[in-house]
């Protein structure tokens, strides 16, 4: 097993996770209200359960989180703002659309960490207590809500 992998996959995917729970946040302003504000309002906050999880994990193995890798996936997530759609100073269902489509990649993307980690470490005395499985549960049951959600949103943006 490498350590130093380890440590710099779990710090990229600490700053992946930032980033995700900062479009979570923003896309919930937008669509405060009704079902889809109500999920993203609780996927955000999940999300920073994990974050918290994530700064445990590096704790664990022995390593501190980077804060420049944290700040460049904020940054990116702010830069996507900037995006070309029919309304381009305001957020359309277009921008919801583009939105929950980001999302959707992004809980692709957990799903499969968790899934690794549970393959590769799942024996790792360090990490024995996490539950690996939950975790990957947790973001299929994400992939599912949002999935429902993009497909009602592309219904109403085409």
């Amino acid at each position: 097993m490498n350590d130093d992998r380890l440590k710099i996959y779990l710090n990229d995917h600490l700053a992946l996770l930032v980033a995700e729970t900062e479009l979570a946040e923003r896309c919930q302003r937008s669509n405060a209200h009704g079902p889809l504000g109500l999920f993203l309002r609780q996927l955000a906050s999940e999300l920073q359960v994990e974050q918290d999880l994530l700064r445990h994990m590096l704790k664990c193995v022995g390593t501190s989180e980077s804060l420049v890798k944290q700040g460049m996936a904020w940054l990116a997530e702010k830069a996507g703002r900037f995006k070309l759609n029919d309304a381009l100073l305001e957020y359309s269902d277009l921008s919801r659309l583009v939105e929950l489509e980001t999302l959707c990649v992004a809980v692709g993307e957990r799903e499969a960490f968790w899934q690794n980690l549970h393959a590769a470490r799942a024996a790792d005395a360090r990490l024995s207590h996490i539950n690996f499985a939950r975790q990957q549960q947790q973001a299929q049951t994400h992939a599912t809500i949002l999935s429902e959600h993009r497909l009602e949103a592309a219904t109403k943006a085409l």
